[in-house]
């Protein structure tokens, strides 16, 4: 059994891929600060951005799934909805048991579930709109998260297990659900058109340029002007839970802190560079791979498990830290280009072979299961699931 040449876009598929191979450099290297002005640091790209792509994918597979350019039915949303829930209810699940293994990694999927949840109601809304509300979150939401942070932690400790999944942490979920919009809208397009993949790649580009090169100049005027002045991003202003009252206090310095660009900063200028590049990627992916071919099918299979894929590599971690020790400076000696190649070649060798020989991964298969069963009856029409699970 192959991969669904007929229902599935090979783009998509094999954009999942990369995102899903740049997280394990971002888990596997340990890399520097991103200067634009130095080549020999591109490399952190990775880091922030490959998660974002697979946030984005996210809204794209949902909005794939529940009619693409074509409006589903009601009956059909009620089963694409309730099949969407137990799939979030699953990943929240499994991320949670990844987390409990204690790995150095920022695992992504309670969030991703979070997404899935945030899309239920959204399944109807037009591209137009979608796009439009991602902007507004990508401004208002880094603003308002630090005070929502000190407002949430002064409730007490009960409080505190939404605050680190709506706020806290590498994927604040209210700031994030910007990317899901603009996935759901991207989705709603016709992403087997060149013509739209082009634009993708045309507005991604600008996109991000625009908002890399403002913040850039925005904070070098700033060190010109007051050189002295130390301020950081929103996401340096999380206080403490038991001190509440320190962190975000909409102080000048507080609100220049909002000037950066730097990835996982959650700045509204982190937000708009990181989603241009995931449309950059996205469109490139469909442009390159329009249809499914002999040379792309390991990435396209590797991107249809990847749940399965990341997963695998968060347990491998585990493993590796649990008979390693950390340096003298901190990090590990497996954290190498070479543990990356190995990691890579598994990945896409073993998928490669699971996808031509099953059809479907493991853990995908499983989360389907349940999903359709859940449903009611086999009578029912299933909806699709998300290529992002599948």
């Amino acid at each position: 059994m192959k991969v669904d040449r007929t229902t599935r876009i090979p783009g998509v598929d094999i954009a999942r891929a990369l995102a899903v191979l740049g997280m394990f450099a971002a888990h596997i290297f340990d890399l520097d600060d991103l200067r634009w002005t130095e080549p020999s640091t591109y490399g952190s790209l990775v880091q922030g951005h490959s998660a974002v792509t697979f946030a984005v994918l996210a809204g794209v597979s949902i909005a794939l799934v529940t009619g693409g350019t074509r409006p589903q039915t009601p009956d059909q949303l009620v089963i694409a909805r309730h099949q969407l829930l137990v799939r979030a209810c699953c990943i929240f699940l499994l991320g949670g048991l990844l987390q409990m293994l204690g790995t150095p990694i920022l695992v992504i999927l309670v969030m991703y579930s979070f997404l899935f949840v945030l899309a239920l109601p959204l399944l109807q809304v037009p591209p137009r709109t979608l796009f439009i509300a991602a902007g507004v979150l990508a401004v208002v939401m880094p603003v308002a998260v630090p005070p929502l942070h000190a407002a949430i932690g002064a409730w007490g400790s009960p409080y505190n297990a939404l605050s680190d999944i709506l706020i806290n942490g590498g994927y604040p979920a209210l700031i994030w659900s910007a990317y899901l919009l603009l996935g759901l809208g991207l989705g709603r397009l016709d992403l087997r058109s060149p013509t739209v993949a082009r634009r993708m790649v045309g507005v991604g580009a600008g996109l991000a340029a625009a908002a890399y090169l403002l913040s850039a100049a925005l904070v070098g005027l700033q060190n010109t002007v007051d050189p002295d002045r130390q301020f950081d991003p929103p996401s340096k202003f999380f206080a403490p839970y038991d001190n509440p009252g320190r962190g975000f206090r909409w102080t000048w310095s507080d609100l220049l802190g909002l000037l950066g660009a730097d990835a996982h900063s959650g700045t509204p200028f982190d937000v708009f560079g990181s989603a241009g590049i995931s449309m950059v990627v996205i469109g490139l992916c469909l442009i390159v791979c329009p249809r499914p071919a002999p040379w792309n099918y390991p990435l396209q299979a590797t991107g249809t498990m990847a749940l399965t894929v990341y997963s695998a590599h968060v347990v491998a971690i585990f493993a590796l830290c649990s008979v390693t020790e950390r340096g003298t400076s901190g990090g590990y000696p497996w954290q190498n280009f070479w543990t990356w190649l190995l990691f890579t070649a598994v990945a896409v060798s073993f998928s490669s072979f699971w996808i031509h020989r099953f059809g479907r991964g493991p853990l995908e298969r499983l989360i389907t299961t349940i999903a359709v069963r859940s449903s009611g009856s086999s009578r029912h029409r299933r909806a699709p699931a998300p290529q992002s699970v599948e």
